[in-house]
């Protein structure tokens, strides 16, 4: 609660400043080069973090990584120097300075199936598997301005990321939350068909191997369809969504991240129970939001909810199926107590939905259709990680008071 309050203290407090010409630190940029040179051979990538102008305000730069598959680091300028396993530090000495390593692209799940893979035709990974996580020391106000390149073997004819790609080439990497910008999210290429379309201020691109089962148009008209949902309900939306695809033996399921998912090729649009994977995750690239402190059923139930009421909201499903779907929901979900957990099971998530879906219908009735959840989920958004706790006092500043559908024990410690 006092989390809550506080954001609105520092919002009203930054307006107050803007309106009476508060002065604001100028910021001191450095360029920040990626290369990513693939290596199918070898099933692994090269890569290359190059410092340019202004490097100089660049002190320290620690790395945490898996040293089983990271491996070979030379740094052309400064001191590297390897600590405990999959830790390292690097000093670089200022403009000019670079550091490279080859990583290991593709990764098996404890499931046997795969996260990340590549062959002699294609590559699918995320970046922030490939480029290590850093922490950076550098003087105050300093930021850099990134980009992202690649080297692609003979033959390989295409790539893409969540990045927005410029006339060059090159893609241009922009964490809004971070001073050293790392190009994390989605990777795809080699010889791979790509299906892109503007949805309002959104570039929407979805790449797939060449000859694969995921039908892109298919998956791209469906977003059509529900897209300005999408936006009714979330507010601002990303400058681009990257969705790649790829069949067995990849994990069959969805996994999301900031600016980009992977869908299941074979994976339907809609389930036999008309849920989607591929509006749940759509709905976590969106949103962001992220659970503390024993709450993933906030992340994962409102990705799920979403997943259903964007479909319906879009004239996807009738009212009569809805409501069918909220009560096979609520079957599923009939032996839960808690929705306490570090990691909502499915049953949890079923039961989360439904606990959302009543929610929504209480503050339509006390707000007389003035508000619903959509007003809840975007609080969450700027608040980002989310806690139980904060969740209620989110619905009940939209509601404008205690909540009978939230005083439930299915919340309790």
């Amino acid at each position: 609660m006092l989390r809550l309050a506080a954001l609105f203290v520092v919002f009203f407090l930054s307006l107050s400043g803007a309106a009476v010409g508060a002065p604001t630190a100028a910021k001191k940029t450095f360029t920040l080069d990626y290369t990513i040179e693939l290596l199918p051979k070898q099933d692994q990538a090269r890569i290359t973090i190059a410092l340019g102008t202004g490097a100089e305000r660049v002190k320290r730069l620690d790395l945490g990584f898996d040293a089983k598959r990271y491996s070979g680091f030379k740094a052309s300028q400064g001191q590297f120097v390897a600590g405990a396993a999959g830790k390292a530090v690097w000093m670089p000495a200022g403009p000019g300075s670079k550091l490279s390593y080859l990583v290991r692209i593709t990764r098996k799940r404890d499931s046997g199936d795969f996260d990340a893979r590549m062959t002699a035709d294609w590559a699918l990974f995320r970046g922030d598997k490939a480029i290590p996580f850093i922490k950076a020391r550098m003087k105050r106000g300093t930021e850099s301005v990134a980009h992202l390149r690649f080297v692609l073997p003979p033959g390989w004819t295409n790539v893409d990321t969540g990045w927005m790609r410029l006339r060059d080439g090159r893609f241009a990497v922009d964490n809004a939350e971070r001073r050293f910008d790392r190009p994390i999210g989605w990777i795809i290429a080699g010889k791979v068909g790509t299906r892109r379309d503007q949805l309002g201020l959104t570039e929407v691109s979805i790449g797939a191997p060449k000859g694969d089962p995921l039908d892109r148009m298919d998956a791209l008209t469906m977003i059509n369809l529900v897209w300005p949902e999408i936006e009714a309900a979330f507010g601002k939306t990303p400058k681009k969504i990257l969705i790649v695809g790829a069949g067995d033996p990849m994990w069959r399921g969805g996994l999301s991240a900031p600016n980009s998912l992977f869908f299941h090729s074979q994976r339907p649009l809609i389930s036999e129970n008309a849920t989607s994977t591929l509006f749940h995750e759509l709905s976590h690239v969106v949103t962001r939001i992220s659970a503390e402190d024993r709450s993933d059923w906030i992340a994962e139930g409102l990705a799920e909810f979403y997943s259903v009421e964007l479909v319906w909201r879009a004239g996807g499903m009738s009212d009569d199926r809805r409501e069918r779907v909220y009560a096979s929901l609520r079957d599923w979900g009939r032996g839960v107590r808690s929705l306490r957990t570090e990691r909502s099971s499915a049953e949890i998530t079923a039961r989360a939905v439904v606990l959302l879906h009543e929610l929504d219908v209480e503050i339509r009735a006390r707000t007389k259709d003035d508000k619903n959840i959509d007003d809840v989920t975007r609080i969450l958004r700027v608040l980002r990680k989310v806690s139980t706790a904060e969740f209620i006092a989110a619905a009940e500043k939209v509601l404008g008071g205690k909540s009978r559908v939230l005083a439930t024990p299915l919340l309790n410690m």
